[in-house]
């Protein structure tokens, strides 16, 4: 594979999977931006859109499922470690000249790059674009500079680009027949002096969570869960709470003693594997961010 050559160059972090479960890990690795554009720009041909593997551009925890079963690189929003691409979908956009202009002109002076998806027509275009940050940023900062870019671009994106955990698809295409393009630019790496100013403008905050996981947080969330929840969703509030407890700088023996205690509450219990899984997973989170 012949590498993109670039004078602005950084460091990012990939976690590899097989396919599009949070179970599927499969590698870690720490390529050059230039080397990952590289790769991103060439295609495989095949009629499963996961058949190349997907992606999370970042880091990941390891995990445990609501059955106790560990595993390496455990993909869901409670487990990201940090982020250092920013990635958007573009689904929506009849005019991909436009689209592509919009992008040019906005984020004009730092780099970028984009590609088509397994879906892209030319009558319907899609794209999926990256911006490699010169800084790492947690989970809730990538939810807001998403956000951020989508309205500075102006167009609308999917969804699911406003999940940290979202693993992307690897670029497939489904023959030699069908079109694929990509884009690049070779500017500065996006700073987070940049990235806040830009927040500001739209009135949008690094701190906090969207919306929707605010309200969900207000005192009768911790009270539905203080003593115990039910199997199905033990862990993931097993983490919600030991987030917010080292979020308010809890002594983590408290925070140790009590998770094995409210572990023990649920219905069934957890046993103590899974609650150390857990706790070691959230702990070294918290202490990374």
């Amino acid at each position: 594979m012949s590498v993109i050559q670039l004078e602005n160059d950084t460091q990012v972090s990939v976690v590899w999977y097989g396919n599009e479960k949070s179970t599927s890990f499969k590698n870690f690795s720490q390529p050059n931006w230039s080397e990952l554009i590289s790769r991103l720009s060439i295609p495989q041909n095949n009629g499963n859109k996961y058949a190349r593997g997907t992606a999370v551009y970042g880091d990941v925890a390891d995990g445990v499922d609501d059955e106790g079963n560990e595993y390496r690189k455990y993909r869901n929003n409670d487990n990201v470690l940090y982020r250092d691409v920013l990635v958007l979908d573009y689904d929506d956009e009849d005019d991909l000249n436009m689209l592509h202009k919009s992008i040019k002109s906005e984020l004009e002076g730092f780099a970028w790059f984009w590609h088509t998806t397994f879906r892209h027509t030319n009558e319907s275009p899609r794209i999926r674009l990256y911006v490699p940050l010169s800084k790492r940023i947690s989970a809730n900062e990538y939810r807001a500079y998403v956000r951020t870019l989508a309205q500075k671009i102006a167009c609308k994106i999917d969804e699911g680009s406003y999940q940290p955990s979202r693993a992307m698809a690897l670029p497939v295409r489904k023959s030699n027949e069908s079109p694929f393009e990509f884009q690049y630019n070779d500017a500065a790496i996006l700073d987070k002096s940049t990235l806040k100013n830009w927040a500001k403008l739209f009135d949008i905050s690094s701190e906090e969570n969207s919306n929707r996981n605010f309200k969900r947080r207000d005192a009768s969330h911790w009270e539905e869960k203080a003593f115990g929840v039910s199997e199905g969703g033990r862990n993931s509030s097993l983490a919600s709470i030991l987030g917010h407890l080292f979020q308010r700088r809890v002594n983590e023996h408290i925070i140790y003693s009590f998770a094995q205690m409210w572990g023990q509450s649920c219905t069934p219990p957890m046993n103590e594997r899974e609650i150390n899984a857990t706790f070691y997973s959230i702990m070294k989170k918290h202490y990374n961010n």
